[in-house]
């Protein structure tokens, strides 16, 4: 159960940050076209405000994955300990499986 849980809590985390992630794409490639037409038109302020937002965006999109990777590894620092729980406390000890005529 631990595991789905973690799992469930990672697809959480993937989730969010890729909602995020969109908008800041999607306001990049705004600012690439208001750099293209502003290029085109010859228009300094727009060029200027246009580089400023894809810088903005670019950042911001820097600061998203960042986040993401940093949360994704505190969630499996927090998991590694549940597996390892697992992994000290076998089901049964080998003097169960030669009691019940399992053991060789």
């Amino acid at each position: 159960m631990p595991d789905d849980s973690i799992e469930q809590k990672r697809q959480q985390i993937i989730e969010s940050y890729e909602r995020e992630q969109k908008v800041f794409e999607k306001a990049y490639e705004d600012g690439a076209k208001l750099l293209k037409k502003s290029l085109e038109e010859k228009n300094l302020a727009g060029i200027d405000q246009a580089r400023k937002n894809m810088n903005e965006a670019s950042e911001i999109l820097g600061d998203l994955v960042r986040g993401k990777n940093q949360a994704l590894d505190e969630l499996e620092k927090m998991a590694k300990p549940v597996t390892a729980e697992k992994q000290e406390q076998p089901d049964h000890s080998e003097e169960e499986d030669y009691y019940y005529g399992l053991g060789m």
